[in-house]
Formats: structure tokens, sequence, C-alpha cells
């Protein structure tokens, strides 16, 4: 069962994984763009450029298929980008920012101690 959301500017019901209304195309507070839900194909991120923008993911795909076709590696290495940059869901993390919090967290425990110890 899809849970719902109403549109702060029309009341109009919408899917809770929905960031622009489909009626008054307005942007929904707190709408995080995200690669996850159902229609996701290859690694999400065709999907979530149509559900940000209001498209068609269909629409999406073929504008992405001649893009690559005309421009060659470059819409590819936009795609990889936005994949990581874009979490795979509406509250997890971007792989790159797992990598960063991977490589900041074995830092973090070594140098000084957080705790003062006073004698």
């Amino acid at each position: 069962m899809d849970s719902t959301k109403r549109c702060a500017a029309c009341a109009m019901e919408l899917r809770d994984e929905a960031t622009r209304c489909p009626h008054c195309r307005a942007v929904q507070p707190g709408a995080v763009m995200h690669r996850g839900g159902e229609g996701r194909k290859l690694l999400g991120v065709c999907l979530a450029l149509s559900r940000h923008f209001g498209l068609d993911v269909a629409l999406v795909r073929v504008a992405f298929v001649i893009l690559l076709a005309v421009f060659g590696g470059t819409p590819l290495m936009v795609y990889l980008l936005l994949w990581a940059f874009t979490p795979p869901s509406a509250i997890g993390k971007a792989p790159i920012q797992r990598v960063v919090d991977w490589m900041v967290g074995p830092a973090e425990g070594s140098g000084e101690p957080k705790v003062e110890r006073r004698v």
C-alpha cells in the first residue's frame, strides 16, 4: 500500500515520495531527490530526475540515450556523478558521503582524547 501526503499548495493527494505536485507543479517541502522506489532500472538516476522534474521516467531515459549517442561519454560521466551525489532513499546517504564518512571515521579516533582528564 502506498503512503500518501497532501500538496502544500493545492491540497491534492500525492504519493509520499513525490517532490513536485503534478497538478500545480509546486515543490513539496522537505523533498529530497533520491534514487529509490519502484521503476528503478539501472542505478535509479533517471527515476530520480523524472520525479524531481515531474516528467515521465521513459522520457528521461530516452533523452539520456539520445544524449549518450550525440555527445559520447559526457552524459555517462554526468550520470555517474549524479549517482554518487544522490542518496538511494530519502533518509539514506549518498555513496560519496558514505565514503567520506568511512575515511573520516578512523581519523576521529586517533589523536587527542575527546574527554579531558584532570589529575
